[in-house]
């Protein structure tokens, strides 16, 4: 069992050599703002629900008590998308604070 696993591992390493660095990955743009009327844990999750529905939203992290939500997305993903699903979530406000 050990000998097949390391062959695997082996052969993992050498096919990883063979593609070219960012050929599986696509570019990502990353947003962050400010949101307020975030009052529970029920807020953030509705957020995250909602801004998760829209394609190309790849990460969602959330901080209530600072208030703030960052966005990895692909670039084609606006920050006036992701505000406006923000404030569709519920009696939000969102304030781009990085990126574009």
């Amino acid at each position: 069992m050990i000998g097949r696993v390391a062959l695997i591992v082996v052969l993992l390493s050498a096919l990883a050599g063979c593609i070219p660095a960012g050929a599986g990955s696509r570019a990502k743009a990353t947003h962050v703002f400010q949101v307020t009327g975030m009052t529970c844990g029920l807020c953030s999750k509705a957020i995250e629900r909602t801004v998760r529905k829209l394609e190309g939203v790849e990460h969602v992290s959330i901080d209530r008590k600072a208030e703030r939500v960052e966005i990895a997305a692909r670039p084609d993903v606006s920050a006036a998308m992701l505000e406006k699903a923000i404030e569709s979530a519920g009696r939000y406000e969102a304030e781009l604070l990085e990126g574009e």
